[in-house]
């Protein structure tokens, strides 16, 4: 947990959502306030944002006396890593689920049209597999 949370490893990734049980749920949306912004701050901004931008507030949630009962990050690729994996996909997905003091990782696909060839999945599932075994997350 200490990778995800301390370190800067996912923080290129987007983030969806973020599901933390502590002495209350927090569901956060990860879809970036663009009203929050002036007009010069907007340009190159993302739909999402990055799990770099929210690891901070995050850290906060998770961080304590008493680790969280449960919780679940859905982080996603930003369209340039997207399209280097593959131009079938709208984006690539990593769900971290903390419960019962273990972590379990799934993977996800979004497609931009249905499609019988799943080998993106497999493209993605290997990526991600050696990325976190690379780097000693799992």
């Amino acid at each position: 947990m200490n990778k995800l949370i301390k370190s800067d490893l996912f923080d290129s990734f987007q983030l969806r959502e973020a599901v933390i049980h502590t002495a209350f749920k927090s569901v956060l949306d990860g879809h970036r306030n663009i009203d929050f912004y002036n007009t010069d701050e907007r340009e190159g901004l993302s739909d999402y944002l990055t799990w770099g931008e929210m690891r901070p507030y995050i850290y906060q949630f998770i961080t304590g006396s008493k680790s969280p009962s449960y919780f679940k990050i859905i982080l996603c690729t930003n369209k340039q890593k997207t399209e280097a994996i593959s131009d079938q996909v709208d984006t690539f997905f990593v769900n971290i689920t903390f419960k019962a003091s273990e972590i379990t990782v799934s993977t996800g696909v979004a497609y931009k049209t249905f499609t019988l060839d799943k080998s993106p999945e497999n493209i993605w599932d290997t990526k991600i597999k050696n990325f976190l075994f690379k780097y000693e997350f799992l």
